[in-house]
């Protein structure tokens, strides 16, 4: 594999185990999928440094990729008009009701708004809980009460307006799902996805049951430790609680690919279609669309903390991949492993990006530190001279380290991410470009 970034005449492609060792990720568990099959999957490092070989059927934690597991079994209970993704949430609600907010009955909170992201619910994530810790149920959890750690579950922004990735709204969806079906999460998608599609090993039951422990990875932080117990427990289980491997994950993409040419037996051609027809913000159900046309593909990415995964595929083509990993830097190698896909299989997305370095003089690039601000999300970045280079500074914490590439006078790129900036103006008008947004720089220097 190559790194993501490709410097002329610098960078070597190196086995994938290097680039594991590189990235400190003990273990990478991979499917590839070619014209609408599943064509081999392999699995590489260790489920904890030291113990037993990963293997194709050893469990990662899927984070974020629950979400599109829960929407798709939801839609089948929707084909069977057990549930109306239109109908106002409080209709399903029983034990748990949404405090007063911006939604209004002209404008409520839905399963589909809730399900796309655009229900106004309180953005973010989860961070899950030790093992031996206490787990709240889902109604402590919106709430916020002990011992829960997220935040309350509020309608901030009327719903149906704007795209706000927003974990609370799928725990929401949770209880809405239990209440109006009398069973327990994990039941309901292990009847209305697992057993229908044949994902004969992903599982939502929260903790992971001992008989699985065996084949579950451990999870790993970014610099090599492990996560204290093995790994976190997610009561939160339509948002992040899904265990799975990247087989199981396949057979699930297919079955959308399936479904979208109308060949699935479980989902309906027109429920699929209309799953993609109204995208957001390039978003569909919290699919990243990338590509356009007949070259569409639908892609999601997932996190907990010792573990990143991701999975496409082409709706036209059937092509497509899964990788699980347990890393928190699981994400950057599963990047390269997507890009290696693409040269073997000549996707036209998911390529390395291919870059000249360019030198700058110290005083340039000192000219270009200081603190910038957005407006769309409002939020503020640093930029500081340091170890003879910018360094990008984020508000989570993340540290990126840049190197000024040739193109525009001042452009720069993150090796490991391929996350690009760009300067322009000067003086008290110098403006950063990140993201397609742009800042403008509030002071001229960063203590």
């Amino acid at each position: 594999m190559l790194p993501s970034v490709v410097f002329a005449n610098e960078s070597l492609a190196e086995p994938i185990a290097t680039r594991m060792r590189w990235h400190k990720v003990p273990a990478l568990s991979v499917a590839a999928i070619h014209k609408g099959k599943l064509d081999w999957t392999e699995a590489w490092g260790e489920l904890k440094i030291g113990g037993a070989a990963a293997g194709c059927g050893s469990l990662f934690q899927a984070g974020s990729l629950s979400k599109p597991v829960t929407v798709l079994a939801a839609l089948r209970m929707k084909q069977q008009g057990l549930i109306d993704f239109d109908q106002n949430i409080e209709t399903y609600l029983k034990s748990y009701h949404l405090p007063a907010g911006r939604q209004t009955d002209a404008q409520p909170v839905t399963l589909r708004n809730l399900f796309t992201h655009t229900a106004g619910i309180t953005p973010g994530g989860y961070a899950g809980y030790p093992q031996l810790q206490s787990l709240p149920t889902d109604q402590q959890t919106v709430r916020a009460e002990t011992p829960s750690n997220a935040r309350k579950v509020e309608v901030l922004t009327t719903p149906g307006t704007q795209l706000a990735y927003s974990g609370g709204g799928y725990t929401v969806a949770e209880i809405a799902l239990q209440d109006q079906l009398h069973q327990p999460f994990e039941q309901l998608m292990r009847q209305w996805l697992f057993v229908p599609a044949g994902m004969k090993q992903a599982d939502f039951t929260q903790p992971l049951p001992s008989a699985n422990h065996t084949s579950a990875a451990f999870g790993y932080r970014a610099d090599g430790s492990g996560v204290p117990g093995g790994w976190h427990n997610h009561p939160e289980q339509a948002a992040a609680g899904l265990w799975a491997t990247p087989s199981d994950l396949s057979i699930f993409l297919l079955e959308i690919w399936k479904g979208y040419r109308g060949e699935s037996k479980i989902f309906s051609h027109a429920s699929i279609r209309e799953l993609l027809a109204k995208p957001v913000d390039g978003h569909a159900y919290g699919f990243r669309l990338i590509g356009a046309g007949d070259q569409m593909f639908i892609t999601h990415y997932g996190g907990t903390v010792g573990y990143r995964a991701g999975m496409t595929i082409n709706l036209s083509t059937g092509d497509g991949a899964v990788f699980m990993s347990n890393s928190d830097s699981g994400s950057d190698l599963g990047h390269e492993f997507l890009n290696a896909m693409s040269r073997v299989y000549h996707w036209p997305e998911f390529r390395e990006e291919q870059v000249r370095r360019k030198a700058l003089p110290v005083k340039a690039l000192q000219s270009l530190t200081g603190q910038y601000e957005f407006t769309q999300p409002k939020v503020k970045v640093s930029v500081v001279y340091e170890n003879q280079a910018l360094t990008l500074l984020f508000p989570n914490g993340d540290r990126y380290a840049m190197t000024p590439i040739q193109g525009a006078p001042f452009e720069f790129i993150h090796a490991a991410t391929a996350v690009r900036i760009s300067f322009a103006g000067n003086g008290a008008d110098l403006r950063l470009s990140l993201y397609g947004q742009t800042g403008k720089r509030e002071v001229t220097t960063v203590p």
